[in-house]
């Protein structure tokens, strides 16, 4: 372990949950220093144990590690398991953290994590899963980070015998509680909170039955790596249920002594995940249900995620809230619900019953508060501002993730980039190290005999569930020229990764094929892995057996597996060719580009700006603002004009950023780190450079043809309503009944995700018309309402000024007509059973955002770039890279990547600013080496290749023959196609190698 330097100016992570991984992580490529502390034994958090992510489905881990050595990421990032930080003076930039460790017993350099201490006292020997962000790869069970156990003396009587068990000599009895005093210039808060213990709740069985489990002891016994290997059985009896319930929103949403009010925004997608897993592992030997009240499936893509439960699954969803559990004689579970269009009760018996549970802070994270002297929330979080969610009440210390509010994944790591952005300009960025130089020399592969390691690296059982990878392995050694054929359990395991590397070593082999998952995210792990071993790691051959076989053929088991024979067996020949080559470097641009100037543009602008990176802003309108031009307030009442006002100004005064209006993105080039870009303003096109491009492009209000808009007078959308709101009460005033109808336009066939800012608009428009109007009569009519995390607060106080919801579906859909110069809508109101009409002064449609389709369009034409079936832009991973896109040097924020509020929008901003820091602390960048090559003597100067690069990269030289440019080739492999004369090969997939792959795969058949 590291010993901590006490004089080093530094930003403190406190929590080693995967918020505060990610701020680590982010401030270390940006080379600051940064020393990440938690209180237990090892970091990793509640990530770490869940079983898979949604809407995934699987567990992606390894996509935390960024494009970092690990060596680099030691030189920048330490970390200290057991610590808690007791006080903290001083002010911003200028901290002194004083630190207490507590005594793990055992010397962490010696310990080999043998397990022989806690095979003979299991009772003292504590051991943590965790991840490590220092290594290549995320650390994950069997593992820890550290790589140790810890001890708690107090339950040890035979000290001497505990000594004794350790070969290592590992045990330190006499070890103490170390205190020491930092000098800090920042704070990231990433402590999380605790899940709700439902064993207080006497109606589900106060913690007295075996077969009610809460959410997360669901993920562990569904896990591959829980107490019973990833079998699902009830603890009763040990026996696979057939019948899985899931009740919703236990301890949260409600009024009752254990309840809290707010909504913890994960559970609905958490209990989706969890019965679409269980579907998805036992088909119709199980039948799932979920008790719901509201499915709050706001994220990106989530709303298709949920009709795919329904629809391709068979989950059961039943709208209801029920009321108690009781266990029966033989263990099963009777549940009592009422459902919404029937008044009376019902009994239904299941096998096992799933209570998922939301977030509360703990005490211990309340007492840290205190300690930092930052404000608390009504509810025990942490006190944020409310345009800009990372900052806390005191100056110089940030807040990221669950503790700000409850969030899923994705805000989590979106907060912890912002957090660590704004937190690392205290701290100026080290001294560039040249990451090539931390590897082994590599060893000189040419001569020698072929020999190759086959190894099958299974990620809880994604693969070894479908396929039978002992024949896999037994098929491969058939090849004369493979040496080693192995099988490893978790790829993303420093255990994995430490025995494949020793293999390479001790057998000599030069080539490598690797059957895992995707490339897009695990090429570079074992390429690192190779770079490690001292060979070359372009002599790699990765064989996806997970997702295009795995997954995609497990209805067809020995189909499945002659596909996998046919993969490997390409792979293994594809290798046989593979040459070493060498990376191209390249020095990178300083400069960033921002396209769009809303908040969001602006907002990243600015914060780059202020880091002395000279920022490029560009906005197709005449003026800057976006769609916050047509906003007055927020939920939380902040003057939005104000904000956007002191923004636009402090944008076009700033020496760093120069702002082109009226402005189009007219021609782009280059590599990631140096981009080229033509900027049109009017008649003339300026040539910019930059390292960095940060899409704000926003997204445009919807104005869906629907319910009489554009048609009937009185209907109107909610900016619309806002605008009477902010300019004419006098309108408000004369108004008696108001209706507004939710998801108008969204959560439909033609727009299947839902907008996420209607609901919060409908409740924020409802208590704002009841502030002018006390007496005016309020009906939302909704499918869901999706107030999530603190927005509940302002539903609930809705309903409390008597605004009524009422629900409907999409087979009771709301009509508006107008009749005798009265605009009347008619709904249907399942409590009551029948159909309403109300006669509305004014109809709101809350219609939320859809995406900038014409200008998505032109920017990932010009960029090459993706985006989503609705015109977004689309992430590299939904989960864990939620602002970086597949593009490297490109990032996305605000609602040009979603629909989302304003303060979701700063926060990406502050995010994509942060991100792009990471690429701008490296004066160079490795651009891999599979670029076009051209050969002279073959070259017919035909121009055909000139013409056919979608990137303008060949040219004919003063020597009659065509040449490509490595650091502007994007290896895409056109021209190579296209050549008549075959004079133009892409390194890494040269003719000989396709032409072996091909041979490999059609040998056998």
């Amino acid at each position: 372990m590291q010993k901590i330097k006490q004089d080093e100016k530094r930003v403190l992570v406190i929590g080693g949950g995967v918020g505060g991984i990610k701020a680590a992580l982010d401030l270390s490529e940006s080379r600051k220093q940064v020393l990440l502390i938690d209180s237990d034994y090892a970091i990793g958090g509640l990530m770490t144990q869940l079983d898979r992510t949604f809407p995934t489905n699987n567990c992606d881990l390894c996509t935390v590690s960024p494009h970092l050595s690990a060596t680099t990421r030691e030189k920048f990032l330490q970390i200290s398991p057991m610590t808690e930080l007791t006080s903290l003076s001083g002010e911003a930039g200028n901290f002194t953290a004083t630190l207490n460790t507590a005594p793990r017993f055992i010397d962490i350099d010696k310990c080999t994590a043998c397990g022989e201490c806690l095979k003979k006292f299991p009772e003292a020997v504590r051991f943590t899963p965790g991840l490590d962000p220092r290594a290549p790869t995320c650390m994950r069970y069997p593992q820890a980070t550290p790589y140790a156990y810890s001890i708690d003396m107090e339950k040890i009587d035979d000290v001497e015998a505990l000594k004794a068990v350790c070969k290592a000599g590992a045990i330190v009895p006499d070890d103490s509680e170390q205190q020491i005093q930092v000098n800090v210039a920042s704070v990231v808060l990433s402590v999380g909170a605790e899940l709700f213990n439902p064993g207080v709740l006497d109606n589900f069985g106060g913690g007295k039955f075996d077969n009610v489990v809460p959410g997360l002891e669901y993920e562990r016994i569904m896990s591959a790596s829980g107490p019973f290997q990833g079998n699902l059985v009830r603890k009763s009896d040990q026996q696979r249920p057939k019948k899985v319930a899931w009740i919703q929103c236990v301890g949260s949403r409600g009024i009752n002594r254990h309840d809290v009010s707010y909504c913890s925004s994960v559970c609905c997608m958490y209990a989706l995940k969890e019965a679409m897993v269980t579907k998805e592992r036992f088909g119709n030997d199980i039948e799932t249900t979920i008790f719901f009240m509201d499915m709050r499936t706001f994220g990106k893509d989530y709303e298709p995620y949920y009709n795919r439960a329904k629809e391709d699954f068979g989950i059961r969803l039943i709208r209801c809230r029920p009321h108690s559990i009781i266990e029966l004689p033989d263990k099963s579970l009777e549940i009592t619900y009422a459902k919404e269009d029937l008044s009376l009760m019902e009994k239904e018996q299941f096998d096992m019953v799933v209570l998922s549970t939301g977030f509360r802070p703990s005490q211990k994270t309340i007492d840290l508060a205190g300690t930092l002297g930052i404000d608390l929330t009504e509810h025990n979080f942490a006190k944020s501002g409310t345009m800009d969610p990372v900052t806390t009440s005191k100056d110089g210390v940030y807040v990221c993730g669950v503790f700000e509010s409850p969030k899923d994944i994705p805000e989590t790591l979106v907060q912890a980039s912002a957090a660590a952005s704004m937190a690392g300009t205290a701290v100026p960025s080290g001294e560039w190290v040249e990451d090539l130089s931390l590897y082994p020399p590599q060893r000189d592969v040419e001569g020698e005999d072929t020999k190759i390691g086959v190894f099958v690296v299974d990620c809880d059982g994604e693969i070894g569930q479908s396929l039978d990878i002992d024949k896999i392995l037994e098929n491969a050694k058939t090849n004369p020229d493979v040496a080693v054929a192995e099988a490893f359990n978790l790829s993303c395991s420093f255990e994995s990764m430490e025995k494949i590397e020793g293999l390479i070593k001790e057998q000599k082999l030069n080539r490598v094929v690797i059957g895992s998952g995707s490339p897009r995210i695990q090429e570079i792990m074992f390429q690192d892995m190779l770079r490690r071993a001292g060979l070359n790691p372009y002599l790699l051959e990765l064989v996806n057996l997970r997702d295009q076989n795995a997954w995609a053929h497990n209805d067809a088991p020995a189909k499945s597996l002659e596909k996998a024979f046919q993969l490997v067996q390409s792979g293994i020949s594809g290798v046989r060719k593979a040459k070493p080559l060498a990376e191209n470097m390249l020095p990178t641009s300083q400069n960033a580009l921002v396209v769009g100037g809303g908040v969001t543009g602006m907002t990243s602008a600015l914060e780059l700006a202020d880091q002395g990176t000279l920022t490029y802003l560009v906005e197709k309108a005449p003026v800057l603002g976006g769609q916050a031009l047509n906003l007055s307030q927020t939920i939380e009442g902040d003057d939005v004009a104000a904000f956007v006002k002191d923004l636009v100004n402090k944008v076009s005064a700033h020496e760093n950023i120069k702002v082109f209006i009226d402005a189009v993105i007219a021609e782009h080039k280059g590599v990631p780190g140096k981009f080229t870009t033509g900027v049109k303003i009017g008649a003339r096109t300026e040539q910019i450079d930059h390292g960095v491009t940060i899409l704000a492009t926003g997204a445009t209000p919807n104005r869906p043809a629907m319910y009489g808009l554009g048609e009937l007078d009185k209907v109107m959308t909610q900016l619309d309503l806002d605008a009477i709101l902010e300019n004419d009460e006098s309108k408000i005033k004369a108004m008696g009944q108001l209706v507004m109808i939710q998801c108008a336009g969204s959560r439909e066939a033609d727009n299947p995700n839902c907008s996420r800012i209607c609901c919060q608009a409908a409740v924020k428009n409802a208590l704002r018309l009841l502030d002018v109007n006390p007496d005016l009569e309020i009906f939302v009519l909704y499918r869901d309402i999706r107030t999530y995390g603190f927005q509940e607060d302002y539903y609930k106080t809705a309903r409390d000024k008597g605004v009524k919801f009422i629900r409907f579906d999409l087979e009771h859909r709301p009509v508006v007509r107008e009749e005798a110069g009265k605009t009347i809508v008619r709904a249907h109101d399942f409590i009551l059973g029948q159909d309403i009409e109300i006669e509305a002064d004014c109809v709101a449609l809350s219609t939320g955002l859809v995406a900038n389709t014409e200008t998505n369009k032109e920017l990932c034409g010009l960029f090459n770039l993706p985006k989503t079936e609705d015109g977004f832009f689309l992430e590299d991973h939904v989960k864990l890279k939620p602002v970086d896109m597949a593009l490297r040097g490109f990032f996305v924020a605000g609602t040009a990547h979603s629909p989302k509020v304003i303060r979701e929008s700063i926060t990406q901003a502050h995010a994509v600013a942060g991100r792009a820091r990471t690429m701008l602390a490296n004066k160079e960048i490795t651009l891999g080496a599979a670029f076009a090559t051209v050969d002279p003597v073959k070259c017919a100067v035909c121009l055909i290749c000139v013409r056919a690069c979608p990137y303008d990269v060949p040219f004919i030289n003063t020597e009659r023959h065509s040449e490509i440019d490595p650091a502007k080739c994007r290896g895409c492999g056109i021209c190579v196609a296209e050549c008549p004369a075959k004079a133009i090969q892409l390194r890494a997939w040269e003719d000989d190698q396709i032409l072996a792959k091909l041979d490999g795969l059609f040998e056998r058949v």
